[in-house]
């Protein structure tokens, strides 16, 4: 071949050689936070929530000294919002957000969960610890054959910490990676696994302990039967409370039975790894739905001394309010969200 021939295949020093493929089209990111561009959504002090009412999607705007409260679609009409809009599309993210969240302003990030399936709330250190306690129990009761039987917090991390129990799980370990087919040399995996579970069982733990707050509440006003067994109107609505409240709080007990027995199981836990980090967080986030619309009310009964007063004597009637709203009798407290 000539210099000439071969200097006309070559591109010249300032020019790029042509693409062999033309490269994948740009994929718009996901937005992270509620960005709006209409201007109705800039106001200040302007918020969305659920109405303490209908439980609907509404959007809060300040009116001078009062407050108008919009339903999300009304709020999409009236002002023109078009439905292959960006701002459509996150009024739908809005609605779907809060059920994590009680409040949602313009500029907040959009929470964790509809992101990458992470909660969006926290936890205490000391829920982390139970869950790695439960998880160790477990550990040891699969290496003996002996089914789990304690469930109080307390003796768990107590079985858990003892020297002999760290060494069955060092075992556990290892008899484990060898049931998974990874074999000794891939222990750590099994471990990361573990660690991985514990975070979110740490998740379960926390809506435990609150579940624990409304079963106390709850037996609160089986004691309130005879702080107002003289005063006919106020024990009146203690009896309808101890009645409304019953089915949510029996169906709190049992959603943890039902959670428990699932992830019990540590070897079927393992072998079903990602399905069953998916089901823990789908009760995670169902229950942290539930009580969500607990809290407000359960921070009113914190630290009350159950002796008759005319606080207490509020809070008896506020209480009955909220039973009846939630759980009227006629309705399924599982069908509620």
């Amino acid at each position: 071949m000539s210099d000439t021939a071969e200097t006309l295949e070559q591109p010249s020093a300032g020019e790029k050689p042509a693409p062999t493929a033309l490269p994948e089209p740009r994929k718009a990111a996901k937005p992270t936070h509620f960005t709006f561009e209409h201007a109705v959504f800039s106001v200040k002090e302007a918020y969305f929530s659920l109405s303490p009412i209908s439980g609907d999607p509404v959007y809060n705007v300040p009116l001078g000294d009062v407050r108008a409260t919009l339903p999300i679609d009304t709020v999409a009409g009236s002002f023109q919002i078009k439905q292959s809009s960006p701002d459509a599309d996150l009024l739908q993210v809005v609605k779907r957000s809060l059920k994590f969240v009680k409040e949602i302003r313009p500029g907040d990030s959009i929470p964790s969960e509809l992101l990458d399936g992470s909660a969006s709330w926290k936890v205490e250190p000391h829920h982390r610890e139970i869950a790695h306690a439960r998880i160790t129990v477990q550990l040891v009761s699969w290496m003996s054959g002996k089914a789990l039987e304690s469930v109080d917090a307390a003796e768990l991390e107590s079985i858990a910490s003892m020297p002999e129990t760290k060494k069955k799980v060092q075992e556990a370990f290892e008899v484990m990676a060898e049931k998974l087919g990874l074999g000794l040399e891939r222990k750590q995996e099994v471990i990361a696994k573990i660690e991985e579970l514990a975070r979110e069982l740490s998740y379960i733990e926390a809506l435990r302990e609150r579940a624990g707050k409304i079963q106390k509440l709850y037996a609160n006003f089986a004691a309130l039967m005879g702080v107002y067994k003289r005063e006919r109107s106020i024990l009146e609505d203690v009896k309808r409370v101890r009645i409304l409240m019953k089915k949510p709080v029996d169906d709190i007990v049992s959603i943890f039975e039902q959670i428990d027995g699932n992830t019990g199981e540590i070897l079927t836990t393992m072998k079903k790894f990602p399905g069953q980090i998916k089901y823990i967080r789908e009760m995670r986030d169902d229950l942290h739905h539930r009580f969500m619309r607990w809290d407000g009310l359960l921070e009113q009964w914190s630290g009350v001394i159950i002796e008759r007063s005319a606080h207490l004597d509020r809070l008896t009637r506020v209480t009955y309010q909220f039973a009846a709203r939630h759980f009227p009798l006629d309705s399924e407290w599982g069908l509620q969200r």
